[in-house]
């Protein structure tokens, strides 16, 4: 695979093992926050309280140190408390000197800074803070489009390799530029060497993340099938990367697009590379997406995350944060408390969300530090 660069800090958990987590939280006119600081417990934090109080904003904005990306897909501008001008999040790593910070306004890149010092980029950002979030919205996982898969595998595997995450960058852009030359073909034939640079860049780049991603899938595959065996009902969950070409290695991607060229011209956009390839989840051998049931593909989804969570602390040495967002309340008895047995023994720092705290469970809960969230202000309970 390609080369991991974890970046680690000095935190621990209640237990004393250490772990990425995070202690004071700070929210400046973000969503629905116009100003409130949280000191997080190094085990379980459960944030309780009704539906639109800012729950699921407080994850996002943990979310959003992670990844630089809102957890809902939005423009970041969106997520700008209305009559504010910017949104910052901070958050200080647990025994650490480390103080992660990220700022939103409206009309500019998003900027990030650690100890006060700004980054190049927000995306720098990213393998700082290391997290699996699962929510509702992670269906999209199972049911969604190709590119909802896409995104789960390069979320992912960016916030474990930096190697990656330049891969994807360069590929992208070069993906651009081709696509650029072939809309502006379709007016005015552009000469082959325009494409060549182009098209070298995106085989040695696109080459570099298929390797990464079926090796990521394969490393996911056992402990993916050990959670999903726990919470499932006796079924086999099968994950495999579907590559839209055969061309996987950089000569074949690259002859490749040098043969589909003119054809490309005519369609508008490029028709080979791994920003065409999916992510196959089977349940029983047959495709969740088309035929698993609500609860089947909410496991599946369970699983894969859970997954990701063992592979993040596999390659780090220490647990992830995770976020869990009101998924308990969509779980029968059963799975409730096979997941909560999951969480309990792959968990380091974790941050649920529900509307009644007694939904997480004793188990939970004893250990835990509880808030009451209401109306953008959390205070412990």
């Amino acid at each position: 695979m390609i080369e991991m660069n974890p970046l680690k800090t000095d935190g621990e958990t209640s237990g004393g093992t250490r772990a990425f987590a995070v202690g004071t939280v700070s929210l400046e006119g973000f969503r629905n926050y116009a100003h409130e600081v949280v000191e997080l417990g190094s085990g379980f934090n459960v944030l309780a309280g009704r539906n639109a109080q800012g729950k699921t904003n407080f994850l996002e904005a943990l979310y959003l140190l992670s990844t630089t990306r809102l957890l809902r897909g939005q423009r970041d501008a969106e997520a700008i408390l209305e009559g504010n001008l910017r949104a910052q999040v901070t958050a200080e790593l647990v025994g650490s000197e480390t103080r992660l910070s990220i700022l939103l306004e409206a009309g500019i890149r998003k900027r990030a800074s650690i100890n006060g010092l700004s980054l190049p980029r927000a995306s720098d950002l990213i393998g700082r803070l290391p997290c699996v979030c699962i929510s509702a919205h992670d269906m999209e996982l199972v049911r969604g489009e190709p590119a909802d898969r896409r995104l789960f595998l390069d979320l992912e595997l960016s916030g474990l390799s930096q190697a990656y995450l330049r891969h994807l960058t360069l590929y992208k852009r070069a993906l651009e530029q081709r696509n650029a030359l072939l809309r502006d073909s379709k007016e005015w034939m552009q000469p082959t060497e325009i494409f060549e640079p182009w098209e070298e860049q995106m085989a040695t780049h696109g080459a570099a993340l298929r390797l990464a991603r079926q090796e990521f899938i394969s490393r996911m595959c056992a402990p993916a099938a050990e959670i999903h065996g726990q919470m499932g009902e006796g079924e086999q969950i099968g994950l495999r990367l579907e590559n839209k070409d055969p061309a996987l290695d950089a000569e074949a991607l690259l002859a490749a697009l040098s043969s589909t060229r003119n054809h490309d011209v005519a369609r508008g956009g490029t028709g080979v590379g791994p920003h065409r390839d999916d992510l196959r989840i089977e349940v029983g051998g047959k495709e969740a997406r088309l035929y698993g049931s609500q609860g089947q593909q909410r496991t599946a989804v369970i699983s894969i995350k859970l997954a990701t969570l063992q592979l993040s602390h596999d390659e780090f040495g220490l647990p992830p944060l995770l976020l869990l967002d009101d998924i308990l309340s969509d779980l029968d008895e059963s799975r409730r408390g096979l997941l909560v047995e999951v969480v309990l023994e792959k968990a380091g720092q974790a941050v649920l969300t529900c509307t009644e705290a007694a939904a997480a469970g004793s188990k939970i809960l004893d250990p835990a530090r509880v808030f009451h969230v209401e109306s953008g202000r959390v205070e412990r309970s």
